[in-house]
């Protein structure tokens, strides 16, 4: 392929990213035609808007959630919003399979991640032991009502597709709720 000479200035912060990936490109030249590349092609890629919302939820502690269940929970019904929230649509989605195919530590796995990334929670942890999973949720919104929200959404799923095989203890307070799911065993 012929190649054409350029003669350009660059900003101090451009520059700096040039030289954090020269040695991985093997030269300026090869990062400036990788980094065109991925502007013209023609995949979706990431926009301002989109880094605009990433940098809501991270840095101004904002959260995202449906429209329809904001508008429930704006117009004050807390157990509509659950019942009639995305989350089992974004679950299937998110695992590209229906939820008669997703098992229980699959599920709580996607919730996890997906809070994480949505900024509802501030901590999760799943643990899992002989014939228990134990879903462990901290926020720093300090109302039980937050934490019964919350666990709402899985117990609401959990009746839905898990009941059968799974049992559940259920613990909620100001700062967060743990949900230990036990596998229920057939005579």
């Amino acid at each position: 392929m012929a190649k054409r000479r350029i003669q350009t200035t660059l900003s101090d912060e451009a520059f700096k990213i040039l030289e954090k990936y020269k040695n991985d490109y093997k030269g300026y030249n090869h990062v400036i035609e990788a980094a065109l590349r991925l502007l013209d092609d023609s995949s979706p890629q990431i926009s301002d808007d989109d880094m605009l919302l990433i940098k809501l939820i991270r840095e101004l502690d904002f959260t995202g959630c449906g429209r329809s269940q904001y508008m429930y929970l704006v117009c004050g019904d807390p157990k509509r919003a659950v019942d009639e929230s995305s989350m089992e649509t974004a679950v299937e989605w998110f695992l590209k399979k229906p939820f008669v195919e997703i098992e229980l530590e699959e599920f709580l796995e996607t919730v996890r991640r997906g809070w994480k990334i949505l900024n509802r929670v501030d901590y999760v942890e799943i643990t899992k032991g002989q014939g228990w999973i134990q879903f462990f949720c901290e926020h720093t919104m300090r109302r039980r009502e937050v934490s019964e929200f919350l666990a709402e959404h899985i117990l609401m799923i959990h009746r839905k597709y898990y009941s059968e095989k799974w049992d559940v203890l259920t613990s909620i307070s100001t700062n967060g709720f743990v949900l230990k799911f036990y596998r229920r065993y057939s005579d």
